[in-house]
């Protein structure tokens, strides 16, 4: 294949195809157990993540499949799990279709009434999954005892809701793409509607995707989402969504994707937007507000909005607390105070907390433009030596001085020895407001100082950095750096800034002024 071939052949087709040949290695067991309660032996067909040992004492969540695990199931599934939307330790378990002489007893097993004789055995088939299929997986496989999901199409999801309206406890999640709902007259809607009078509170989620137009009526899912509406149960997370031109089974393809994200969005709104990273990113983390002055509360976490919640007294965040709005909510102090974001899922084991530390105090005051200030960037002086910890710089000799300009490369220098940079001089303020100083990894032992007052370098957290907020006004604040580098550790990072309604960006050099 030439490079002209290549180019035209779409992202996602390629992505695709490199998730596949990374999951090949991933082969399906075939397996199968004798139901009692169905009185056949029943096949099954089960997909293991990557991690999995079967000497660990580790346990896994399983994602039970009605009608097996098609090709793009499992692809899914594995992109899932590598973008960090679903747990690593989670187990595919297929539950192909039962034939008995030639003969779909999909019917039998899904259906909850009996319309014909081989239909209306789903409440038989629900004890095999409770009394049999589930203890097997668990002790074959190393399940854990809750947290599991049970998906399923067309008469998979009528079995589905059947599931969740008769038995929630026995799953956390339930995905229901394209129900037959219109099964017996729409006999689901009225079980729904009788069990969620009697029903107080849940700890499920729920979603459920139909196609859009005619089809959403006829399938029941329109009814079920108004009954929804209108009488969910507290303590549900549900969703009803219409997908245009697609089929009947092609609305899989988009609800696994979707549903198992809905599912875990607890799990992956404490994953800071990054599939290696299971915790809650927010900025600054520390810093000095105005009394009932609003400062922005950064958080770059996937759907804050929906699962973050916070507080600003020092209490753990609960569901009544205020939410994340998006990537900046508007916080207002009165008094020091620590603020808490939390996580709150359907499964607490993921659920994830972050701190922030807030002084209330008087703006920083500035000073006009110091005499002699040259603008360009910070003077610096570079040292080397052995020691282990910052020295007294003063009485030490630089092995080199100069002005640290745009072009100004911290890593350039020998890294034969310990080395360190102090950079000094002013940061030109041209609007007043919040600013965010925030330094990232490698920088475990930089120390910033503004108005000779320590903003970076007392909270430092390594593999993660620092932030730290003050309020400014308009003018020049004396500013000086202290980088300090040991020998075969990773590279010095610059130090960012952040003002109100802008990215934040190393610090430029046209806000810096080197003293004469």
């Amino acid at each position: 294949m030439n490079l002209s071939t290549i180019v035209k052949i779409p992202l996602f087709i390629l992505l695709l195809v490199s998730i596949k040949a990374r999951s090949q290695h991933i082969s399906t067991i075939k397996d199968s157990l004798f139901s009692a309660t169905l009185k056949e032996m029943r096949p099954l067909n089960v997909v293991l993540p990557k991690n999995y040992d079967p000497a660990a004492s580790d346990e896994y969540e399983v994602i039970y499949c009605l009608g097996d695990i098609p090709d793009f199931l499992n692809v899914e599934w594995s992109l899932l799990q590598w973008e960090g939307f679903i747990p690593k330790n989670t187990i595919l378990v297929g539950i192909p279709d039962f034939e008995h002489h030639g003969v779909n007893m999909r019917e039998r097993d899904l259906a909850p009434t009996k319309t014909s004789a081989n239909s209306g055995e789903a409440g038989r088939f629900l004890l095999f999954f409770r009394n049999e299929l589930m203890p097997y997986i668990g002790k074959r496989y190393h399940a854990k005892p809750g947290g599991h999901t049970l998906y399923g199409g067309s008469m998979g999801g009528l079995f589905v809701m059947y599931t969740f309206l008769t038995a929630p406890d026995l799953f956390t999640s339930f995905v229901a793409i394209d129900p037959s709902l219109w099964w017996n007259h729409f006999y689901l809607h009225q079980l729904a509607a009788e069990k969620f009078v009697r029903r107080d509170t849940l700890n499920n989620t729920l979603f459920i995707a139909g196609r859009e137009g005619a089809a959403y009526q006829f399938m029941g899912v329109a009814g079920m989402d108004s009954i929804l509406k209108a009488n969910a149960p507290p303590g549900l997370d549900w969703k009803c969504v219409q997908y245009s031109n697609e089929t009947h089974y092609s609305t899989n393809f988009k609800g696994f994707w979707e549903g198992l994200k809905f599912s875990y969005g607890g799990f992956y709104a404490s994953a800071g937007g990054y599939p290696t990273s299971r915790k809650i990113a927010i900025k600054p983390d520390n810093g000095i507000v105005l009394r009932n002055k609003p400062f922005k509360l950064i958080c770059y976490n996937l759907v804050a909005d929906a699962y973050l919640r916070y507080t600003t007294d020092g209490t753990t965040p609960g569901i009544y607390s205020p939410r994340i709005t998006g990537e900046e909510t508007a916080i207002t102090i009165n008094r020091d105070s620590k603020v808490t974001v939390k996580s709150l899922g359907k499964r607490r084991e993921y659920d994830k907390s972050a701190n922030g530390f807030f002084q209330v105090e008087e703006v920083f005051p500035a000073m006009p433009m110091p005499a002699g200030a040259l603008p360009g960037g910070l003077r610096y002086k570079y040292y080397e030596g052995n020691w282990d910890t910052i020295h007294d710089f003063r009485k030490l000799t630089p092995v080199e001085t100069g002005i640290a300009g745009k072009d100004f490369n911290l890593n350039k220098v020998s890294k034969k020895n310990n080395y360190a940079l102090v950079q000094e001089g002013y940061i030109k303020i041209s609007e007043p407001g919040y600013y965010i100083f925030e330094m990232g990894t490698g920088n475990d032992h930089t120390r910033l100082y503004l108005n000779n007052r320590l903003i970076l370098g007392g909270h430092f957290k390594t593999g993660e950095g620092e932030s730290f907020m003050v309020p400014l006004e308009k003018g020049f604040y004396p500013l000086r750096i202290n980088y300090f580098h040991k020998k075969n550790e990773v590279d010095l990072q610059p130090i960012y800034i952040k003002t109100e309604g802008q990215e934040d960006v190393p610090l430029p050099t046209d806000m810096l002024f080197s003293r004469k």
